[in-house]
């Protein structure tokens, strides 16, 4: 009699040593998983009803191609976005996420009184994940907040802002003294990284650094916030990478990276800062001391949020979040001013009439009632997206309807549906040519065409519970800064080899970021 297929892998079996069998049932097992894992995300999975290509549905290697292999990497909200086009404005971009493209539904979906959380798999990207921008939980979120919010409140922003002017005045002095009439050129980047970065150190923390009277506007520590962001998608792909990187010695890590160098001399100093108010008896009172860190202790937190890690991680939260977009608004906006002569005039007209002695600026509040300007600051804000990577939130309330009105679809509760601002800023409906810088846009309390307010679809500083904590320090920033420079160098500032490429979007690293190789937007001052 024939031997059957059964006696045949019997002989097999008895023939091979242990290890190969146990390899083989190995392989057999990770097989028959990958055929129910197939099986299971493309129909029984609580979104395979969801329109999207079926190659996001089966695995996560799509979002990860996209963001490190794709061209100069970055560019997943790039292909999203076709999808959108082919699939509509609902669509199932990974395995277990959904992402919604409706400027309409974002105001609804990131709703103040709507208590989300995050995904855990994006905790730790920027290595700080017990900050309250990094807290995946609704309450942790809530309560490390809430700690924040009395810091950064618009009465205290308004009793610092003389010391922005301070800074605009010794950043003026030094561009007409070392640069008018030189040829050297200004990298605005660098120049304006150095005021937010000035502006947020010296509001949020004791001791001062004063990076705008570093030669060439060459900080340290604002080229490192630059470049640590750009490892941020190999952080999230493979969360190991962030393990290692922390568990290594600082000496080390500075050999593998030398530009972590200042970041690890940074963070020396926080942590210095930190501990010394933590080792001050709890009634000891410093009238000059009006630091993040004596806030927070003041707080009434509990005690396991008042850890010196704890406080680490927030303090980075808060000057990586006050230098980046903040410095690249002011960017955007001075480019597309000194790009256009008409409206660079303007502009100056209203700000010469109304300070007719430059010398003597007026406050922040003052110039918010400027109009002109007013509109060149959200314009430039739209264009400048606060952050480019799509913001994914999580409800556990119970399922969103899809749309809002006549739902066609319900999301299940505890799906992670992600929206992002770059397709609001470009949503043609909305902004009509939406690639041009028009302030004029702005003027006159504008309505969209649905009949809402214009301002409901400025979303730079994001919506909903976990909008931008530092938002009125950010404006504050913006008005003094571009109020002093357009009027105190008016027709003395010109554009130096920079085109709008220089400025526009190229690659996601959570924050915006041009093409690879761009200098900026560079200038000389006659």
């Amino acid at each position: 009699m024939a031997p059957t297929q059964l006696d045949i892998a019997k002989s097999w079996v008895t023939k091979q040593s242990p290890t190969t069998v146990l390899i083989g049932y190995g392989i057999a097992v990770y097989i028959l998983y990958l055929i129910y894992l197939v099986v299971y995300r493309l129909y029984f999975h609580p979104l395979a009803k969801f329109p999207g290509p079926k190659l996001n549905a089966l695995t996560f290697w799509v979002e990860t191609y996209y963001e490190l292999f794709k061209g100069e990497g970055g560019q997943f909200p790039w292909a999203y976005a076709k999808w959108h086009q082919k699939y509509g404005p609902i669509v199932r971009i990974t395995p277990d996420e959904l992402h919604i493209q409706d400027s309409q539904y974002h105001e609804y979906f990131f709703h103040p009184s709507r208590p989300v959380d995050k995904p855990a798999a994006i905790a730790n990207r920027f290595g700080n994940p017990l900050s309250a921008f990094a807290s995946t939980k609704h309450a942790d979120h809530k309560m490390r907040r809430s700690a924040l919010n009395p810091f950064f409140s618009k009465r205290k922003i308004a009793a610092f802002s003389p010391k922005i002017q301070n800074t605009m005045d010794k950043l003026v002095n030094k561009l007409i003294d070392e640069y008018a009439g030189t040829g050297r050129v200004v990298s605005l980047n660098k120049m304006w990284g150095c005021v937010s970065s000035d502006s947020i150190v010296g509001y949020a923390y004791e001791r001062q650094y004063n990076f705008v009277d570093q030669p060439e506007f060459a900080a340290p520590l604002n080229q490192a916030m630059m470049d640590l962001l750009e490892p941020v998608h190999w952080v999230v792909q493979f969360p190991l990478l962030n393990t290692i990187m922390q568990s290594l010695p600082d000496w080390l890590l500075v050999k593998m990276e030398p530009k972590m160098e200042s970041v690890v001399k940074f963070n020396k100093e926080l942590t210095d800062q930190i501990t010394s108010i933590l080792s001050q008896p709890k009634d000891t009172e410093k009238s000059t001391d009006n630091t993040i860190f004596r806030e927070l202790l003041d707080s009434g937190l509990p005690s396991q949020e008042l850890t010196l890690t704890r406080l680490h991680h927030e303090s980075i939260s808060i000057i990586g979040a006050g230098v980046e977009s903040t410095m690249r608004t002011l960017v955007v906006c001075c480019f597309h001013v000194l790009e256009q002569p008409q409206v660079r005039e303007r502009l100056f007209k209203e700000l010469k009439e109304a300070v007719p002695d430059p010398s003597n600026m007026p406050g922040w509040d003052d110039l918010a009632k400027l109009p002109y300007l007013s509109a060149c600051i959200e314009e430039s804000l739209r264009l400048s997206y606060g952050t480019s990577q799509r913001m994914p939130r999580i409800y556990n309330g119970g399922p969103l309807p899809y749309p809002q009105q006549n739902p066609t679809h319900m999301i299940p509760a505890g799906t992670n549906v992600s929206m992002d601002i770059y397709p609001v800023s470009h949503d043609e409906v909305i902004f009509p040519s939406s690639f041009d810088f028009v302030p004029e846009r702005w003027l006159d309390d504008p309505k969209a065409p649905d009949g809402r307010k214009l301002s409901r679809y400025m979303v730079s500083f994001g919506k909903g519970t976990r909008s931008c904590t530092g938002m009125q320090l950010g404006y504050a920033e913006l008005y003094i800064a571009l109020a002093n420079f357009f009027l105190k160098l008016d027709g003395r500032v010109k554009l130096y080899k920079t085109t709008k490429r220089d400025v526009e979007l190229a690659r996601d690293r959570f924050a915006p970021k041009m093409y690879k190789g761009c200098q900026g937007v560079r200038v000389v001052i006659e």
